[in-house]
């Protein structure tokens, strides 16, 4: 897990976050294996339409992933799958 995400008060459930993570990775691992683009992209799609919890806020609030650091994360996940569909 990389030191990128922080965590904040409130922030993105952290399992939800590590499962969408770990969906990337194993996409990105699929692609650089010679998964079929039409088979990637289907996947992509159905990783980006994953739902991240937003733990609740307040003096009890859950610790969660910071939002900005994630998105950021996962956009950049997402630049790398289809970056490796070019290197094919």
């Amino acid at each position: 897990m990389p030191n990128i995400l922080r965590a904040v008060k409130g922030g993105y459930n952290k399992k939800d976050v590590l499962t969408k993570i770990d969906a990337y990775m194993s996409l990105l691992l699929s692609v650089q294996s010679g998964m079929p683009q039409e088979n990637a992209l289907a996947e992509l799609e159905r990783i980006k339409q994953m739902p991240l919890t937003v733990e609740k806020e307040g003096f009890f609030a859950k610790t969660g992933f910071s939002q900005e650091d994630t998105d950021a994360y996962l956009a950049e996940m997402e630049d790398k799958i289809t970056s490796a569909f070019e290197a094919e």
